[in-house]
């Protein structure tokens, strides 16, 4: 998943109309080899197209262009780099349709959640039969690698990843009488009431929607899912009963007024990052980039990041991120391949990492946190976290399922019942319906 201002998903509107895209022929494909070897061997100086949703109100999108971009134009010599930042919200469909006029970017930077998608449109090569794959995939953390294999193949390079850890407010807890963090999910559940002061409009807990990103880690840790794991169907996993007691434990700590109005989201809705700095949440989770965000409250608040807390299957927190695919109507695909790879490199890696894009390799953890000090907590975080339904129906999926929890809060529908009518519509999305 992107940084907050990105998050966002596809409306089912904007969804069929993706499926509207055409294929791309293996002629594409067979005219960018060709054109990547002429390429290669040095006959002419090659530009690679390059599309992303780099930040450009910060530093993410300059240090791309200024550091790892010049980097690797000074290592390769004949081959420049064209990056061009879009909207999060148009990237998809402009992507879509420049590959059905036969003229995609060389390459793209994804969201994980695009490349199944992508990879059932045959837009993009299945680089897992690239020589450049292999060692990349052997030193890439579980989750990340876990985004790129779709389809029976390995169809993106991990480019950068995140996760949420949860952030506790230290002059809250103090004045609850507790020393620490929540160690449990029962630790936390019970924290949540003893934190929750009505007088000073103070919950205990903050749960930032009821989408799959922001409830996984509560899902997860309980034991509970929602699909199987082969991504094709959500009955009996959705609405298991892990996931029902999951669901009933947050639904009634919100019933309670332990849990702010976040997780129902609304007009009136505070989201955890505004509401955490000013007092109204003790505690909620958030990924890295609450850090600087925090940093420049006044005045800032005292606070903590901790893992997640373990329930009866541990301590499994969300993967989010991005990856790098490479267009297979790209008229450069060997150049594309090697500019791939080398995003994929501790200097690449480690640049970006300084701007908030935590590395997806195992080999570059310890490097990143003695930059940052505060990603500890997230890079351990990673070890044990979890990715989405892996799925070109995910989208969908996820809107089931929010719906589905909205009901629930509201009171028109129980949990059971609820969960079991989301889980049905969700498996017609999961079989491509």
């Amino acid at each position: 998943m992107a940084r907050p201002q990105l998050r966002r998903w596809l409306t089912a509107a904007a969804a069929k109309r993706l499926a509207a895209v055409a294929v791309i022929g293996v002629a594409g494909s067979l005219a960018g080899l060709t054109a990547s070897a002429a390429s290669a061997s040095g006959r002419s100086t090659v530009t690679l197209q390059f599309w992303s949703t780099y930040n450009t109100a910060d530093k993410e999108a300059s240090t791309f262009d200024n550091v790892v971009i010049k980097r690797f134009e000074k290592e390769n010599p004949g081959i420049k780099v064209k990056a061009t930042v879009y909207p999060y919200a148009d990237l998809l469909n402009k992507y879509l349709a420049a590959a059905a006029a036969g003229n995609p970017p060389d390459l793209l930077r994804s969201d994980i959640q695009w490349v199944p998608q992508l990879a059932a449109q045959g837009v993009v090569v299945n680089v897992g039969k690239l020589s450049a794959f292999a060692a990349i995939k052997n030193n890439t953390l579980p989750g990340p690698l876990a985004t790129t294999h779709t389809h029976g193949g390995y169809y993106a390079f991990p480019d950068d990843t995140n996760t949420q850890a949860l952030f506790w407010n230290k002059t809250d807890f103090a004045a609850a009488g507790l020393s620490g963090p929540p160690k449990t999910l029962s630790e936390m559940y019970a924290d949540a009431a003893k934190l929750t002061n009505s007088s000073k409009q103070q919950y205990g807990l903050g749960v930032d929607g009821a989408d799959i990103w922001n409830m996984a880690p509560y899902i997860w840790s309980a034991g509970g899912t929602f699909t199987n794991s082969s991504y094709t169907s959500a009955t009996g996993h959705m609405n298991g009963v892990n996931t029902v007691a999951a669901v009933t434990q947050l639904a009634n700590l919100y019933k309670a007024g332990d849990i702010g109005s976040d997780f129902a989201g609304g007009a009136s809705a505070v989201s955890g990052e505004q509401g955490f700095p000013k007092g109204q949440y003790a505690m909620y989770i958030d990924g890295p980039w609450a850090v600087p965000t925090f940093a420049t409250d006044t005045p800032a608040p005292s606070y903590g990041i901790a893992p997640f807390p373990t329930g009866p299957r541990g301590s499994i927190s969300t993967v989010g991120g991005e990856d790098i695919v490479i267009a297979r109507g790209g008229q450069h695909i060997t150049d594309s391949e090697k500019f791939a790879e080398f995003l994929d490199s501790s200097f690449a890696q480690g640049a970006m990492a300084a701007q908030g894009d935590m590395s997806t390799e195992i080999s570059d953890s310890r490097a990143e946190v003695a930059r940052t000090p505060y990603y500890r907590v997230f890079a351990k975080q990673l070890k044990t976290a979890q990715v989405r339904p892996v799925s070109q129906g995910y989208s969908k999926l996820d809107s089931f399922w929010s719906n589905a929890i909205g009901e629930i809060l509201a009171g028109k529908t129980g949990v059971s019942a609820g969960l079991t009518a989301a889980a049905q519509q969700a498996n017609g999305a999961l079989q491509g319906g």
